[in-house]
């Protein structure tokens, strides 16, 4: 019999994913431990590995397609073997109130039409658990008064067949029963189209474009990656969530260099890269231990300060930021700082990153010195309640002992959540990194 190739749950949290690229095509022979496709979910991309050997037999979902995890995407057998007819991906049956409630969703889908675009009009519970469910308010029909979607319509909408918000609004312009229709495990566009030309049906003309602006040279939109929808989805959050404030303070950086070129040898003739960033590391490692209330999380009105200091960098990839970070950073040396966060970054760039290296992080370094930027505020990464923006190295003239002198100037850029970090709280904290840089030596009292 084929095997059944899953779409994989490579964390917690994740509950589907993206099929970027498939590396074998059916028909291709397939040995355990090939690479057999690769997935993206919202904050990496992993090579998924075949279970066992034999031919790809069938391929369910496409490239671009998205699969909940556990669900069919493939299957893996020998030649001339059958393919389970679908039975395999089709959703577990529901309870009888769970298929007469789908049964009068669907009847009712049929019965209320929007037009593309309409204002949807819906009670407050409604908008509630339908923003919960991750449901299109206008694919649902409403009951109520006028058209109004009330909390009875969404529960019932959930309760039918799994289907995606788009393969609900187009079923309802065209009055299909998508009740009668599985998919793969879900419902999606190309199901409904596949009913509505066996019946005769056409999908309605898509709305008319906006006129563009005159003159406009604007190229066609661009799908976005699943990674640049977390970081949106993300920063938006994060900026709803964080009352901020960012505090600049400058760093003479004399010290911090000489240190560097003191140690960046002997650590090069072991295999270790020693840049600044991980003397950066290693000082705000040890300064959030004097500052639990910074190393910590806010919710439900509960302060968590945590024990370690799980420092994250942010590293550029592709199109977006991954924030990977080194555990327990505070207990480490300098050298082994410099090793783990290298190994990181390398991870990050070749998509071998793992959700246990990107979940847990206490506190953010987000630097943009190498960009020649001197100045601005990077946006919290939740749950944590600071950041550290790092800024270019830039040779200033400052007065020292009543002289105008030369020395190498960097502003550090803390921006830090009002609910409880307060300004002087953030000042010294600033001042204490400063220090600690402008002294590296401190750190052996």
């Amino acid at each position: 019999m084929a095997t059944e190739v899953l779409m994989p749950k490579l964390g917690l949290t994740m509950t589907e994913g993206t099929i970027e690229e498939w590396k074998k095509k059916e028909g291709d022979a397939v040995q355990a431990g090939d690479v057999l496709f690769s997935v993206a979910t919202d904050k990496l991309t992993n090579d998924i590995e075949a279970d066992t050997g034999g031919i790809l037999l069938k391929i369910l979902v496409g490239e671009g397609g998205v699969a909940e995890c556990k669900n069919v995407v493939a299957y893996i057998g020998q030649t001339g073997e059958v393919v389970p007819d679908g039975a395999a991906t089709a959703p577990v049956s529901a309870s009888p109130a769970a298929e007469t409630a789908s049964v009068a969703a669907a009847e009712s889908l049929a019965a209320v039409i929007r037009a593309p675009g309409a204002y949807v009009i819906a009670s407050p519970a409604a908008k509630k658990l339908a923003k919960e469910k991750r449901y299109d308010l206008s694919a649902i029909p409403g009951t109520g008064p006028g058209g109004r979607i009330v909390l009875k319509d969404v529960e019932d909408f959930v309760a039918g067949p799994k289907t995606s918000p788009m393969a609900a609004k187009l079923a309802a312009e065209l009055g299909i029963d998508v009740s009668k229709l599985s998919g793969n495990g879900r419902v999606m566009k190309a199901d409904v189209l596949a009913v509505a030309g066996e019946i005769g049906a056409v999908e309605p003309a898509p709305a008319a474009a906006p006129t563009p602006v005159q003159g406009s040279n604007d190229l066609p939109p661009v799908k976005v990656s699943p990674l640049r929808r977390s970081i949106a989805a993300n920063m938006a959050a994060s900026w709803s969530t964080s009352p901020r404030v960012t505090y600049t303070h400058p760093v003479d950086t004399t010290e911090m260099k000489a240190l560097r070129t003191k140690l960046k040898d002997g650590l090069k003739a072991k295999g270790i890269k020693l840049t600044f960033n991980h003397v950066l590391m290693l000082v705000v490692s040890r300064a959030l231990t004097e500052f639990p209330d910074i190393n910590a999380s806010f919710k439900d009105n509960l302060l968590i300060r945590h024990p370690h200091v799980n420092l994250g960098l942010a590293v550029a990839k592709d199109d977006g930021l991954i924030v990977p970070n080194v555990k327990n950073c505070e207990s480490k040396s300098l050298a082994q700082i410099a090793q783990e966060t290298e190994g990181l970054i390398e991870a990050t760039r070749t998509g071998k990153l793992t959700m246990e290296d990107m979940t847990g992080g206490t506190f953010t370094i987000s630097s943009l010195g190498p960009y020649g930027i001197t100045n601005f505020s990077p946006i919290i990464n939740q749950p944590e309640l600071a950041i550290l923006g790092v800024c270019d190295m830039v040779e200033t003239p400052v007065v020292r002992d009543g002289q105008i002198v030369i020395r190498t100037m960097m502003n550090l850029c803390l921006t830090a959540d009002h609910r409880v970090i307060d300004g002087v709280m953030a000042s010294k904290f600033l001042q204490r990194l400063t220090a600690l840089l402008e002294n590296p030596f401190m750190l052996l009292a």
